[in-house]
């Protein structure tokens, strides 16, 4: 790996877990065991360097969608996968992350953040569409507005304020109302799937 691709990495998971402002570029340089010199030849500045890191983290969450995509035997699998692997920890990670994000680097923010939002829908109005052709989604929902509404849905579903972690886990939430949202688009074929994974999550 090249130096610079690691420092973008360490960086991302040190911003991750401890915040933008509380990581300082001398902390960075000794993570990666070079010089503070060394670190400013790579990235002019902390802001310079946090627009690598969000490209990187773009990057990585395209790959690990594809991913899931490439190996799920159909939409439900998905469905399935992405409720299974949703952790308190990890969601609460992003909740704090984008929050101190829109406050510190309202700029960097906005731009980050319509990128996201236009993958998610590109990505989501795909799903659908796999979904119908597979015969588990109903062949009349407007996909472009569904697609839409799953976003604002998962958006709310991160704000603390509204669903705090210590209430409800994140997972559970996710069955409530995405989970529950596609028994509502889906065909009878769809329904009993749904039905079925949900029956043996009960019954564990």
């Amino acid at each position: 790996m090249e130096l610079r691709e690691r420092i973008i990495e360490n960086s991302m998971d040190m911003f991750f877990h401890r915040g933008f402002k509380s990581v300082t570029m001398d902390e960075i340089a000794s993570e990666n065991g070079i010089s503070k010199r060394t670190l400013y030849e790579q990235f002019s500045d902390k802001s310079t360097l946090l627009e690598e890191c969000l490209v990187f983290l773009e990057n990585k969450m395209r790959y690990c969608t594809q991913k899931a995509i490439e190996e799920s035997e159909n939409v439900m699998e998905m469905v399935r996968f992405f409720h299974e692997n949703q952790s308190d920890m990890m969601v609460n990670l992003r909740i704090n992350f984008f929050f101190e994000l829109k406050k510190f680097y309202p700029e960097i923010y906005k731009k980050t953040y319509g990128r996201f939002v236009e993958f998610h829908k590109e990505k989501t109005t795909e799903f659908l569409a796999r979904g119908q052709k597979e015969g588990f989604f109903l062949k009349d929902i407007n996909k472009e507005l569904v697609a839409k509404i799953l976003i604002e849905v998962s958006s709310a579903l991160e704000n603390s304020e509204i669903f705090p972690t210590k209430d409800v886990p994140r997972k559970d939430m996710f069955r409530e109302s995405v989970v529950f949202y596609f028994r509502g688009i889906s065909t009878q074929k769809g329904i009993e799937l749904i039905d079925s994974y949900m029956n043996k999550e009960d019954n564990k």
